[in-house]
């Protein structure tokens, strides 16, 4: 049974296929890096020739719905899939395993953001010792300030949900032994 952490090795290995030029123009121009940042891209394929109970999988997970769009074939099932022709960023629990993603699709008429749900924190959970937090109002806030290097050893920085505090927010800000200032960035 494949996981998040699983499918994302896909998603990484995806955004450095020679096919990923437009993501990666993407990328390019809006300042951020895959190669030092964990961003993926999902091409939309990753249940193709893939096993049913695989796919059920994958279902289970959020990560495809069931369409009655029409197929070629008697026996396929049609999906829409989560995040296609899309950078995915993953979020983590504590334990730094990945339990969400989000998913900006870029290529389209107007950009569209979504969350597979609403747990998990991006980039990840901050270092018990971090001695300044910085909490931003999107993801992509947090990725172009960690792009941009500018943070200390002990700084860390968390995403807002959605523009959102969650109890996972407050539950890692709690653990944080040595705070000593929290700085939220709004626009």
């Amino acid at each position: 049974m494949k996981n998040l952490d699983q499918l994302f090795q896909s998603f990484e290995t995806g955004i450095r296929s020679a096919k990923a030029d437009k993501p990666k123009e993407y990328l390019k121009s809006i300042g951020l890096d895959y190669t030092t940042l964990r961003i993926g891209f999902n091409s939309g394929q990753f249940h193709h020739r893939k096993t049913q109970e695989l796919r059920d999988n994958y279902e289970a997970l959020g990560l495809l719905t069931k369409s009655d769009v029409g197929v070629r074939e008697k026996d396929m099932v049609a999906y829409t899939v989560f995040g296609r022709y899309g950078l995915i960023f993953p979020l983590m629990d504590k334990t730094g395993q990945i339990v969400n993603y989000y998913a900006l699709r870029f290529d389209m008429a107007t950009k569209r953001e979504d969350y597979l749900n609403n747990i998990g924190l991006y980039p990840n959970y901050p270092h018990n010792s971090t001695k300044r937090l910085f909490i931003t109002p999107t993801l992509m806030d947090s990725a172009s300030l960690l792009q941009s290097k500018a943070l200390d050893q002990r700084e860390a920085v968390l995403a807002l949900h959605n523009g959102k505090l969650l109890p996972q927010h407050l539950e890692a800000i709690e653990t944080l032994n040595d705070l000593e200032e929290i700085i939220i960035i709004k626009y």
